[in-house]
């Protein structure tokens, strides 16, 4: 079948094999993407096929899946997974090599959000929400890294947040996984090093996806206004990081200026996000 590419996939595309034929180094290699049904998870699967990478597509919803992989071709996988089961994520890894022989790149996508009040959220959204943003991706880099020794290198990239890195008032649970993700990717960095397994962590800010409206909330909770970044500015970020090995991006990289201010001032900071969050969220 033949890949269907967007005119903005297509740009895309043709001005990075202007840069010395940068992208050949993903054709062929093997992707894992979770969540790869929506938001940055679809634009990452369709910028990867579109660069000749082979994909297996994790989600939950078959019948997503299947649609996408139908308008990916032939070398894309769907294989419904959910992320809070362990068996799943492990039979995820091994349709993945029975039917591509090797795991090249692990992206680690998805992830629930929460808007709650902490001392108010039942323990068992709690437990979901940590199942799905931490245990899930760690059970995946457990169960790929075996393959990715054996074949001697591999890559694992953990779409976090600046969330993880800036603490958010309701919003605790949440960055509270994602601080979590990111030191587990800070550690692995330093354990795989010598076996020639690249660690990424991938921090955006708010982003134009149904994220929002997918997360737990709580009664106070108000609709957030439209705004964010798109889903293929991260997806284009994520594969630049591939291609170049980073260890660590944020996106907009304006946003390093966020942390930066927060590490100085963080009395203000905490002040000034309050505030925000006050009256943009919370009714």
């Amino acid at each position: 079948m033949k890949v269907l590419y967007s005119p903005a996939e297509f740009h895309l595309i043709f001005n990075y094999q202007q840069k010395a034929g940068s992208m050949r180094k993903l054709e062929n290699k093997v992707v894992i993407i979770t969540g790869a049904t929506m938001g940055i998870g679809e634009s990452l699967a369709r910028l990867f096929a579109a660069v000749g990478a082979k994909l297996t597509l994790a989600a939950r919803s078959r019948d997503k899946l299947e649609t996408l992989a139908r308008s990916l071709g032939p070398d894309a996988l769907p294989v419904r997974t959910d992320m809070t089961d362990p068996a799943a994520i492990r039979e995820m890894v091994r349709l993945t090599v029975e039917r591509f022989g090797r795991v090249d790149i692990l992206i680690n996508n998805a992830g629930v959000g929460m808007y709650t009040s902490f001392a108010d959220t039942p323990s068992e959204h709690i437990e979901q929400v940590i199942t799905t943003n931490w245990l899930g991706p760690a059970r995946a880099i457990q169960a790929v890294i075996p393959q990715m020794r054996k074949q001697r290198g591999g890559q694992i990239i953990n779409i976090s947040s600046v969330a993880g890195k800036i603490s958010i008032p309701w919003m605790s649970t949440y960055c509270s996984t994602k601080f979590a993700l990111n030191a587990l990717s800070y550690s692995l960095r330093m354990e795989l090093a010598e076996e020639n397994i690249q660690v990424i962590s991938v921090c955006p800010g708010r982003i134009k996806t149904p994220f929002t409206d997918n997360a737990f909330k709580d009664a106070r909770t108000r609709a957030l206004r439209p705004g964010g970044i798109s889903p293929d500015r991260v997806a284009r970020a994520v594969l630049r990081a591939s291609l170049r090995g980073k260890r660590e991006i944020v996106v907009p990289a304006s946003n390093w200026l966020l942390v930066w201010l927060h590490g100085l001032m963080p009395r203000l900071a905490d002040a000034a996000m309050l505030r925000i969050i006050r009256r943009g969220m919370r009714s």
